[in-house]
């Protein structure tokens, strides 16, 4: 069997990239983690040149653990279905060189994530709005990162390393315009990158994890329409069925 995988490769001080990244992968532990992938596998990086590693050189995290920093742009009063964009970069993804140059920002982050989602239900409780939401969530890897928060779009111009289905509950406050948000997210795609100990790949289709949010909407309303930070884990042992 001949397996195709595509790996994502960081231009930049690469050397200094890594040894940051071995750091926190060793510190995060990782002892059932890895899955090997049967088969040779022919590889293509982003620089589009291309080589043959051994099948013990890629492993597969199944157990993710990242943090994200990023912007909201919801659709304008009136517009039905209302949507929303959630876009940004990592601060942190396990076992991933993340930052090209110090210090890390959106124009330095080499991971890069935008969620697409539309809203099917808004429930309001007193100050509270409960909001529903589904979509799907990209997380991308750029080797020449150049994310702007004034272009939305420079968050999803990677090469993508997972893609997932997104259902979305997002709970503001509006008396004091501050929000929370959990997803469940559920992978339905996945590639490897190089990671700190080679080729990683993050995850497995079917695989769930779920996304912590906090934020604050913006006043006057944006653009950006909110601010927000969170971070996402693993659901341990739960697969969609």
């Amino acid at each position: 069997m001949r397996t195709q995988v595509a790996i994502i490769r960081a231009a930049g001080p690469a050397g200094l990239l890594l040894s940051h990244a071995r750091r926190r992968w060793r510190g995060g532990g990782g002892a059932g983690l890895v899955v090997g992938l049967g088969g040779s596998a022919s590889v293509a990086f982003a620089q589009d040149t291309a080589r043959t590693i051994n099948p013990s050189e890629v492993t597969n995290l199944r157990e993710l653990n990242l943090e994200l920093v990023g912007q909201v742009q919801n659709s304008a009063p009136g517009v039905s279905p209302a949507t929303s964009i959630q876009y940004g970069y990592l601060s942190y993804l396990r076992g991933v060189p993340i930052v090209q140059g110090e210090p890390l920002s959106e124009s330095t982050g080499l991971a890069t994530f935008y969620t697409d989602t539309t809203t099917t239900q808004v429930v309001n409780d007193g100050p509270l709005r409960v909001i529903d939401r589904k979509g799907k969530l990209t997380i991308y890897y750029d080797s020449t990162p150049d994310g702007n928060f004034a272009n939305p779009d420079s968050f999803r111009d990677g090469t993508s390393a997972f893609v997932a289905d997104v259902q979305q509950q997002v709970i503001v406050d509006t008396a004091t315009s501050a929000f929370t948000a959990e997803n469940l997210n559920t992978i339905t795609s996945t590639s490897a990158v190089e990671g700190p100990t080679g080729a990683l790949q993050l995850g497995k289709t079917g695989d769930r994890f779920r996304t912590i949010i906090s934020g604050h909407l913006n006043a006057p309303p944006g653009p950006p329409s909110a601010f927000m930070g969170g971070y996402a884990y693993s659901i341990s042992g739960q697969t969609a069925s």
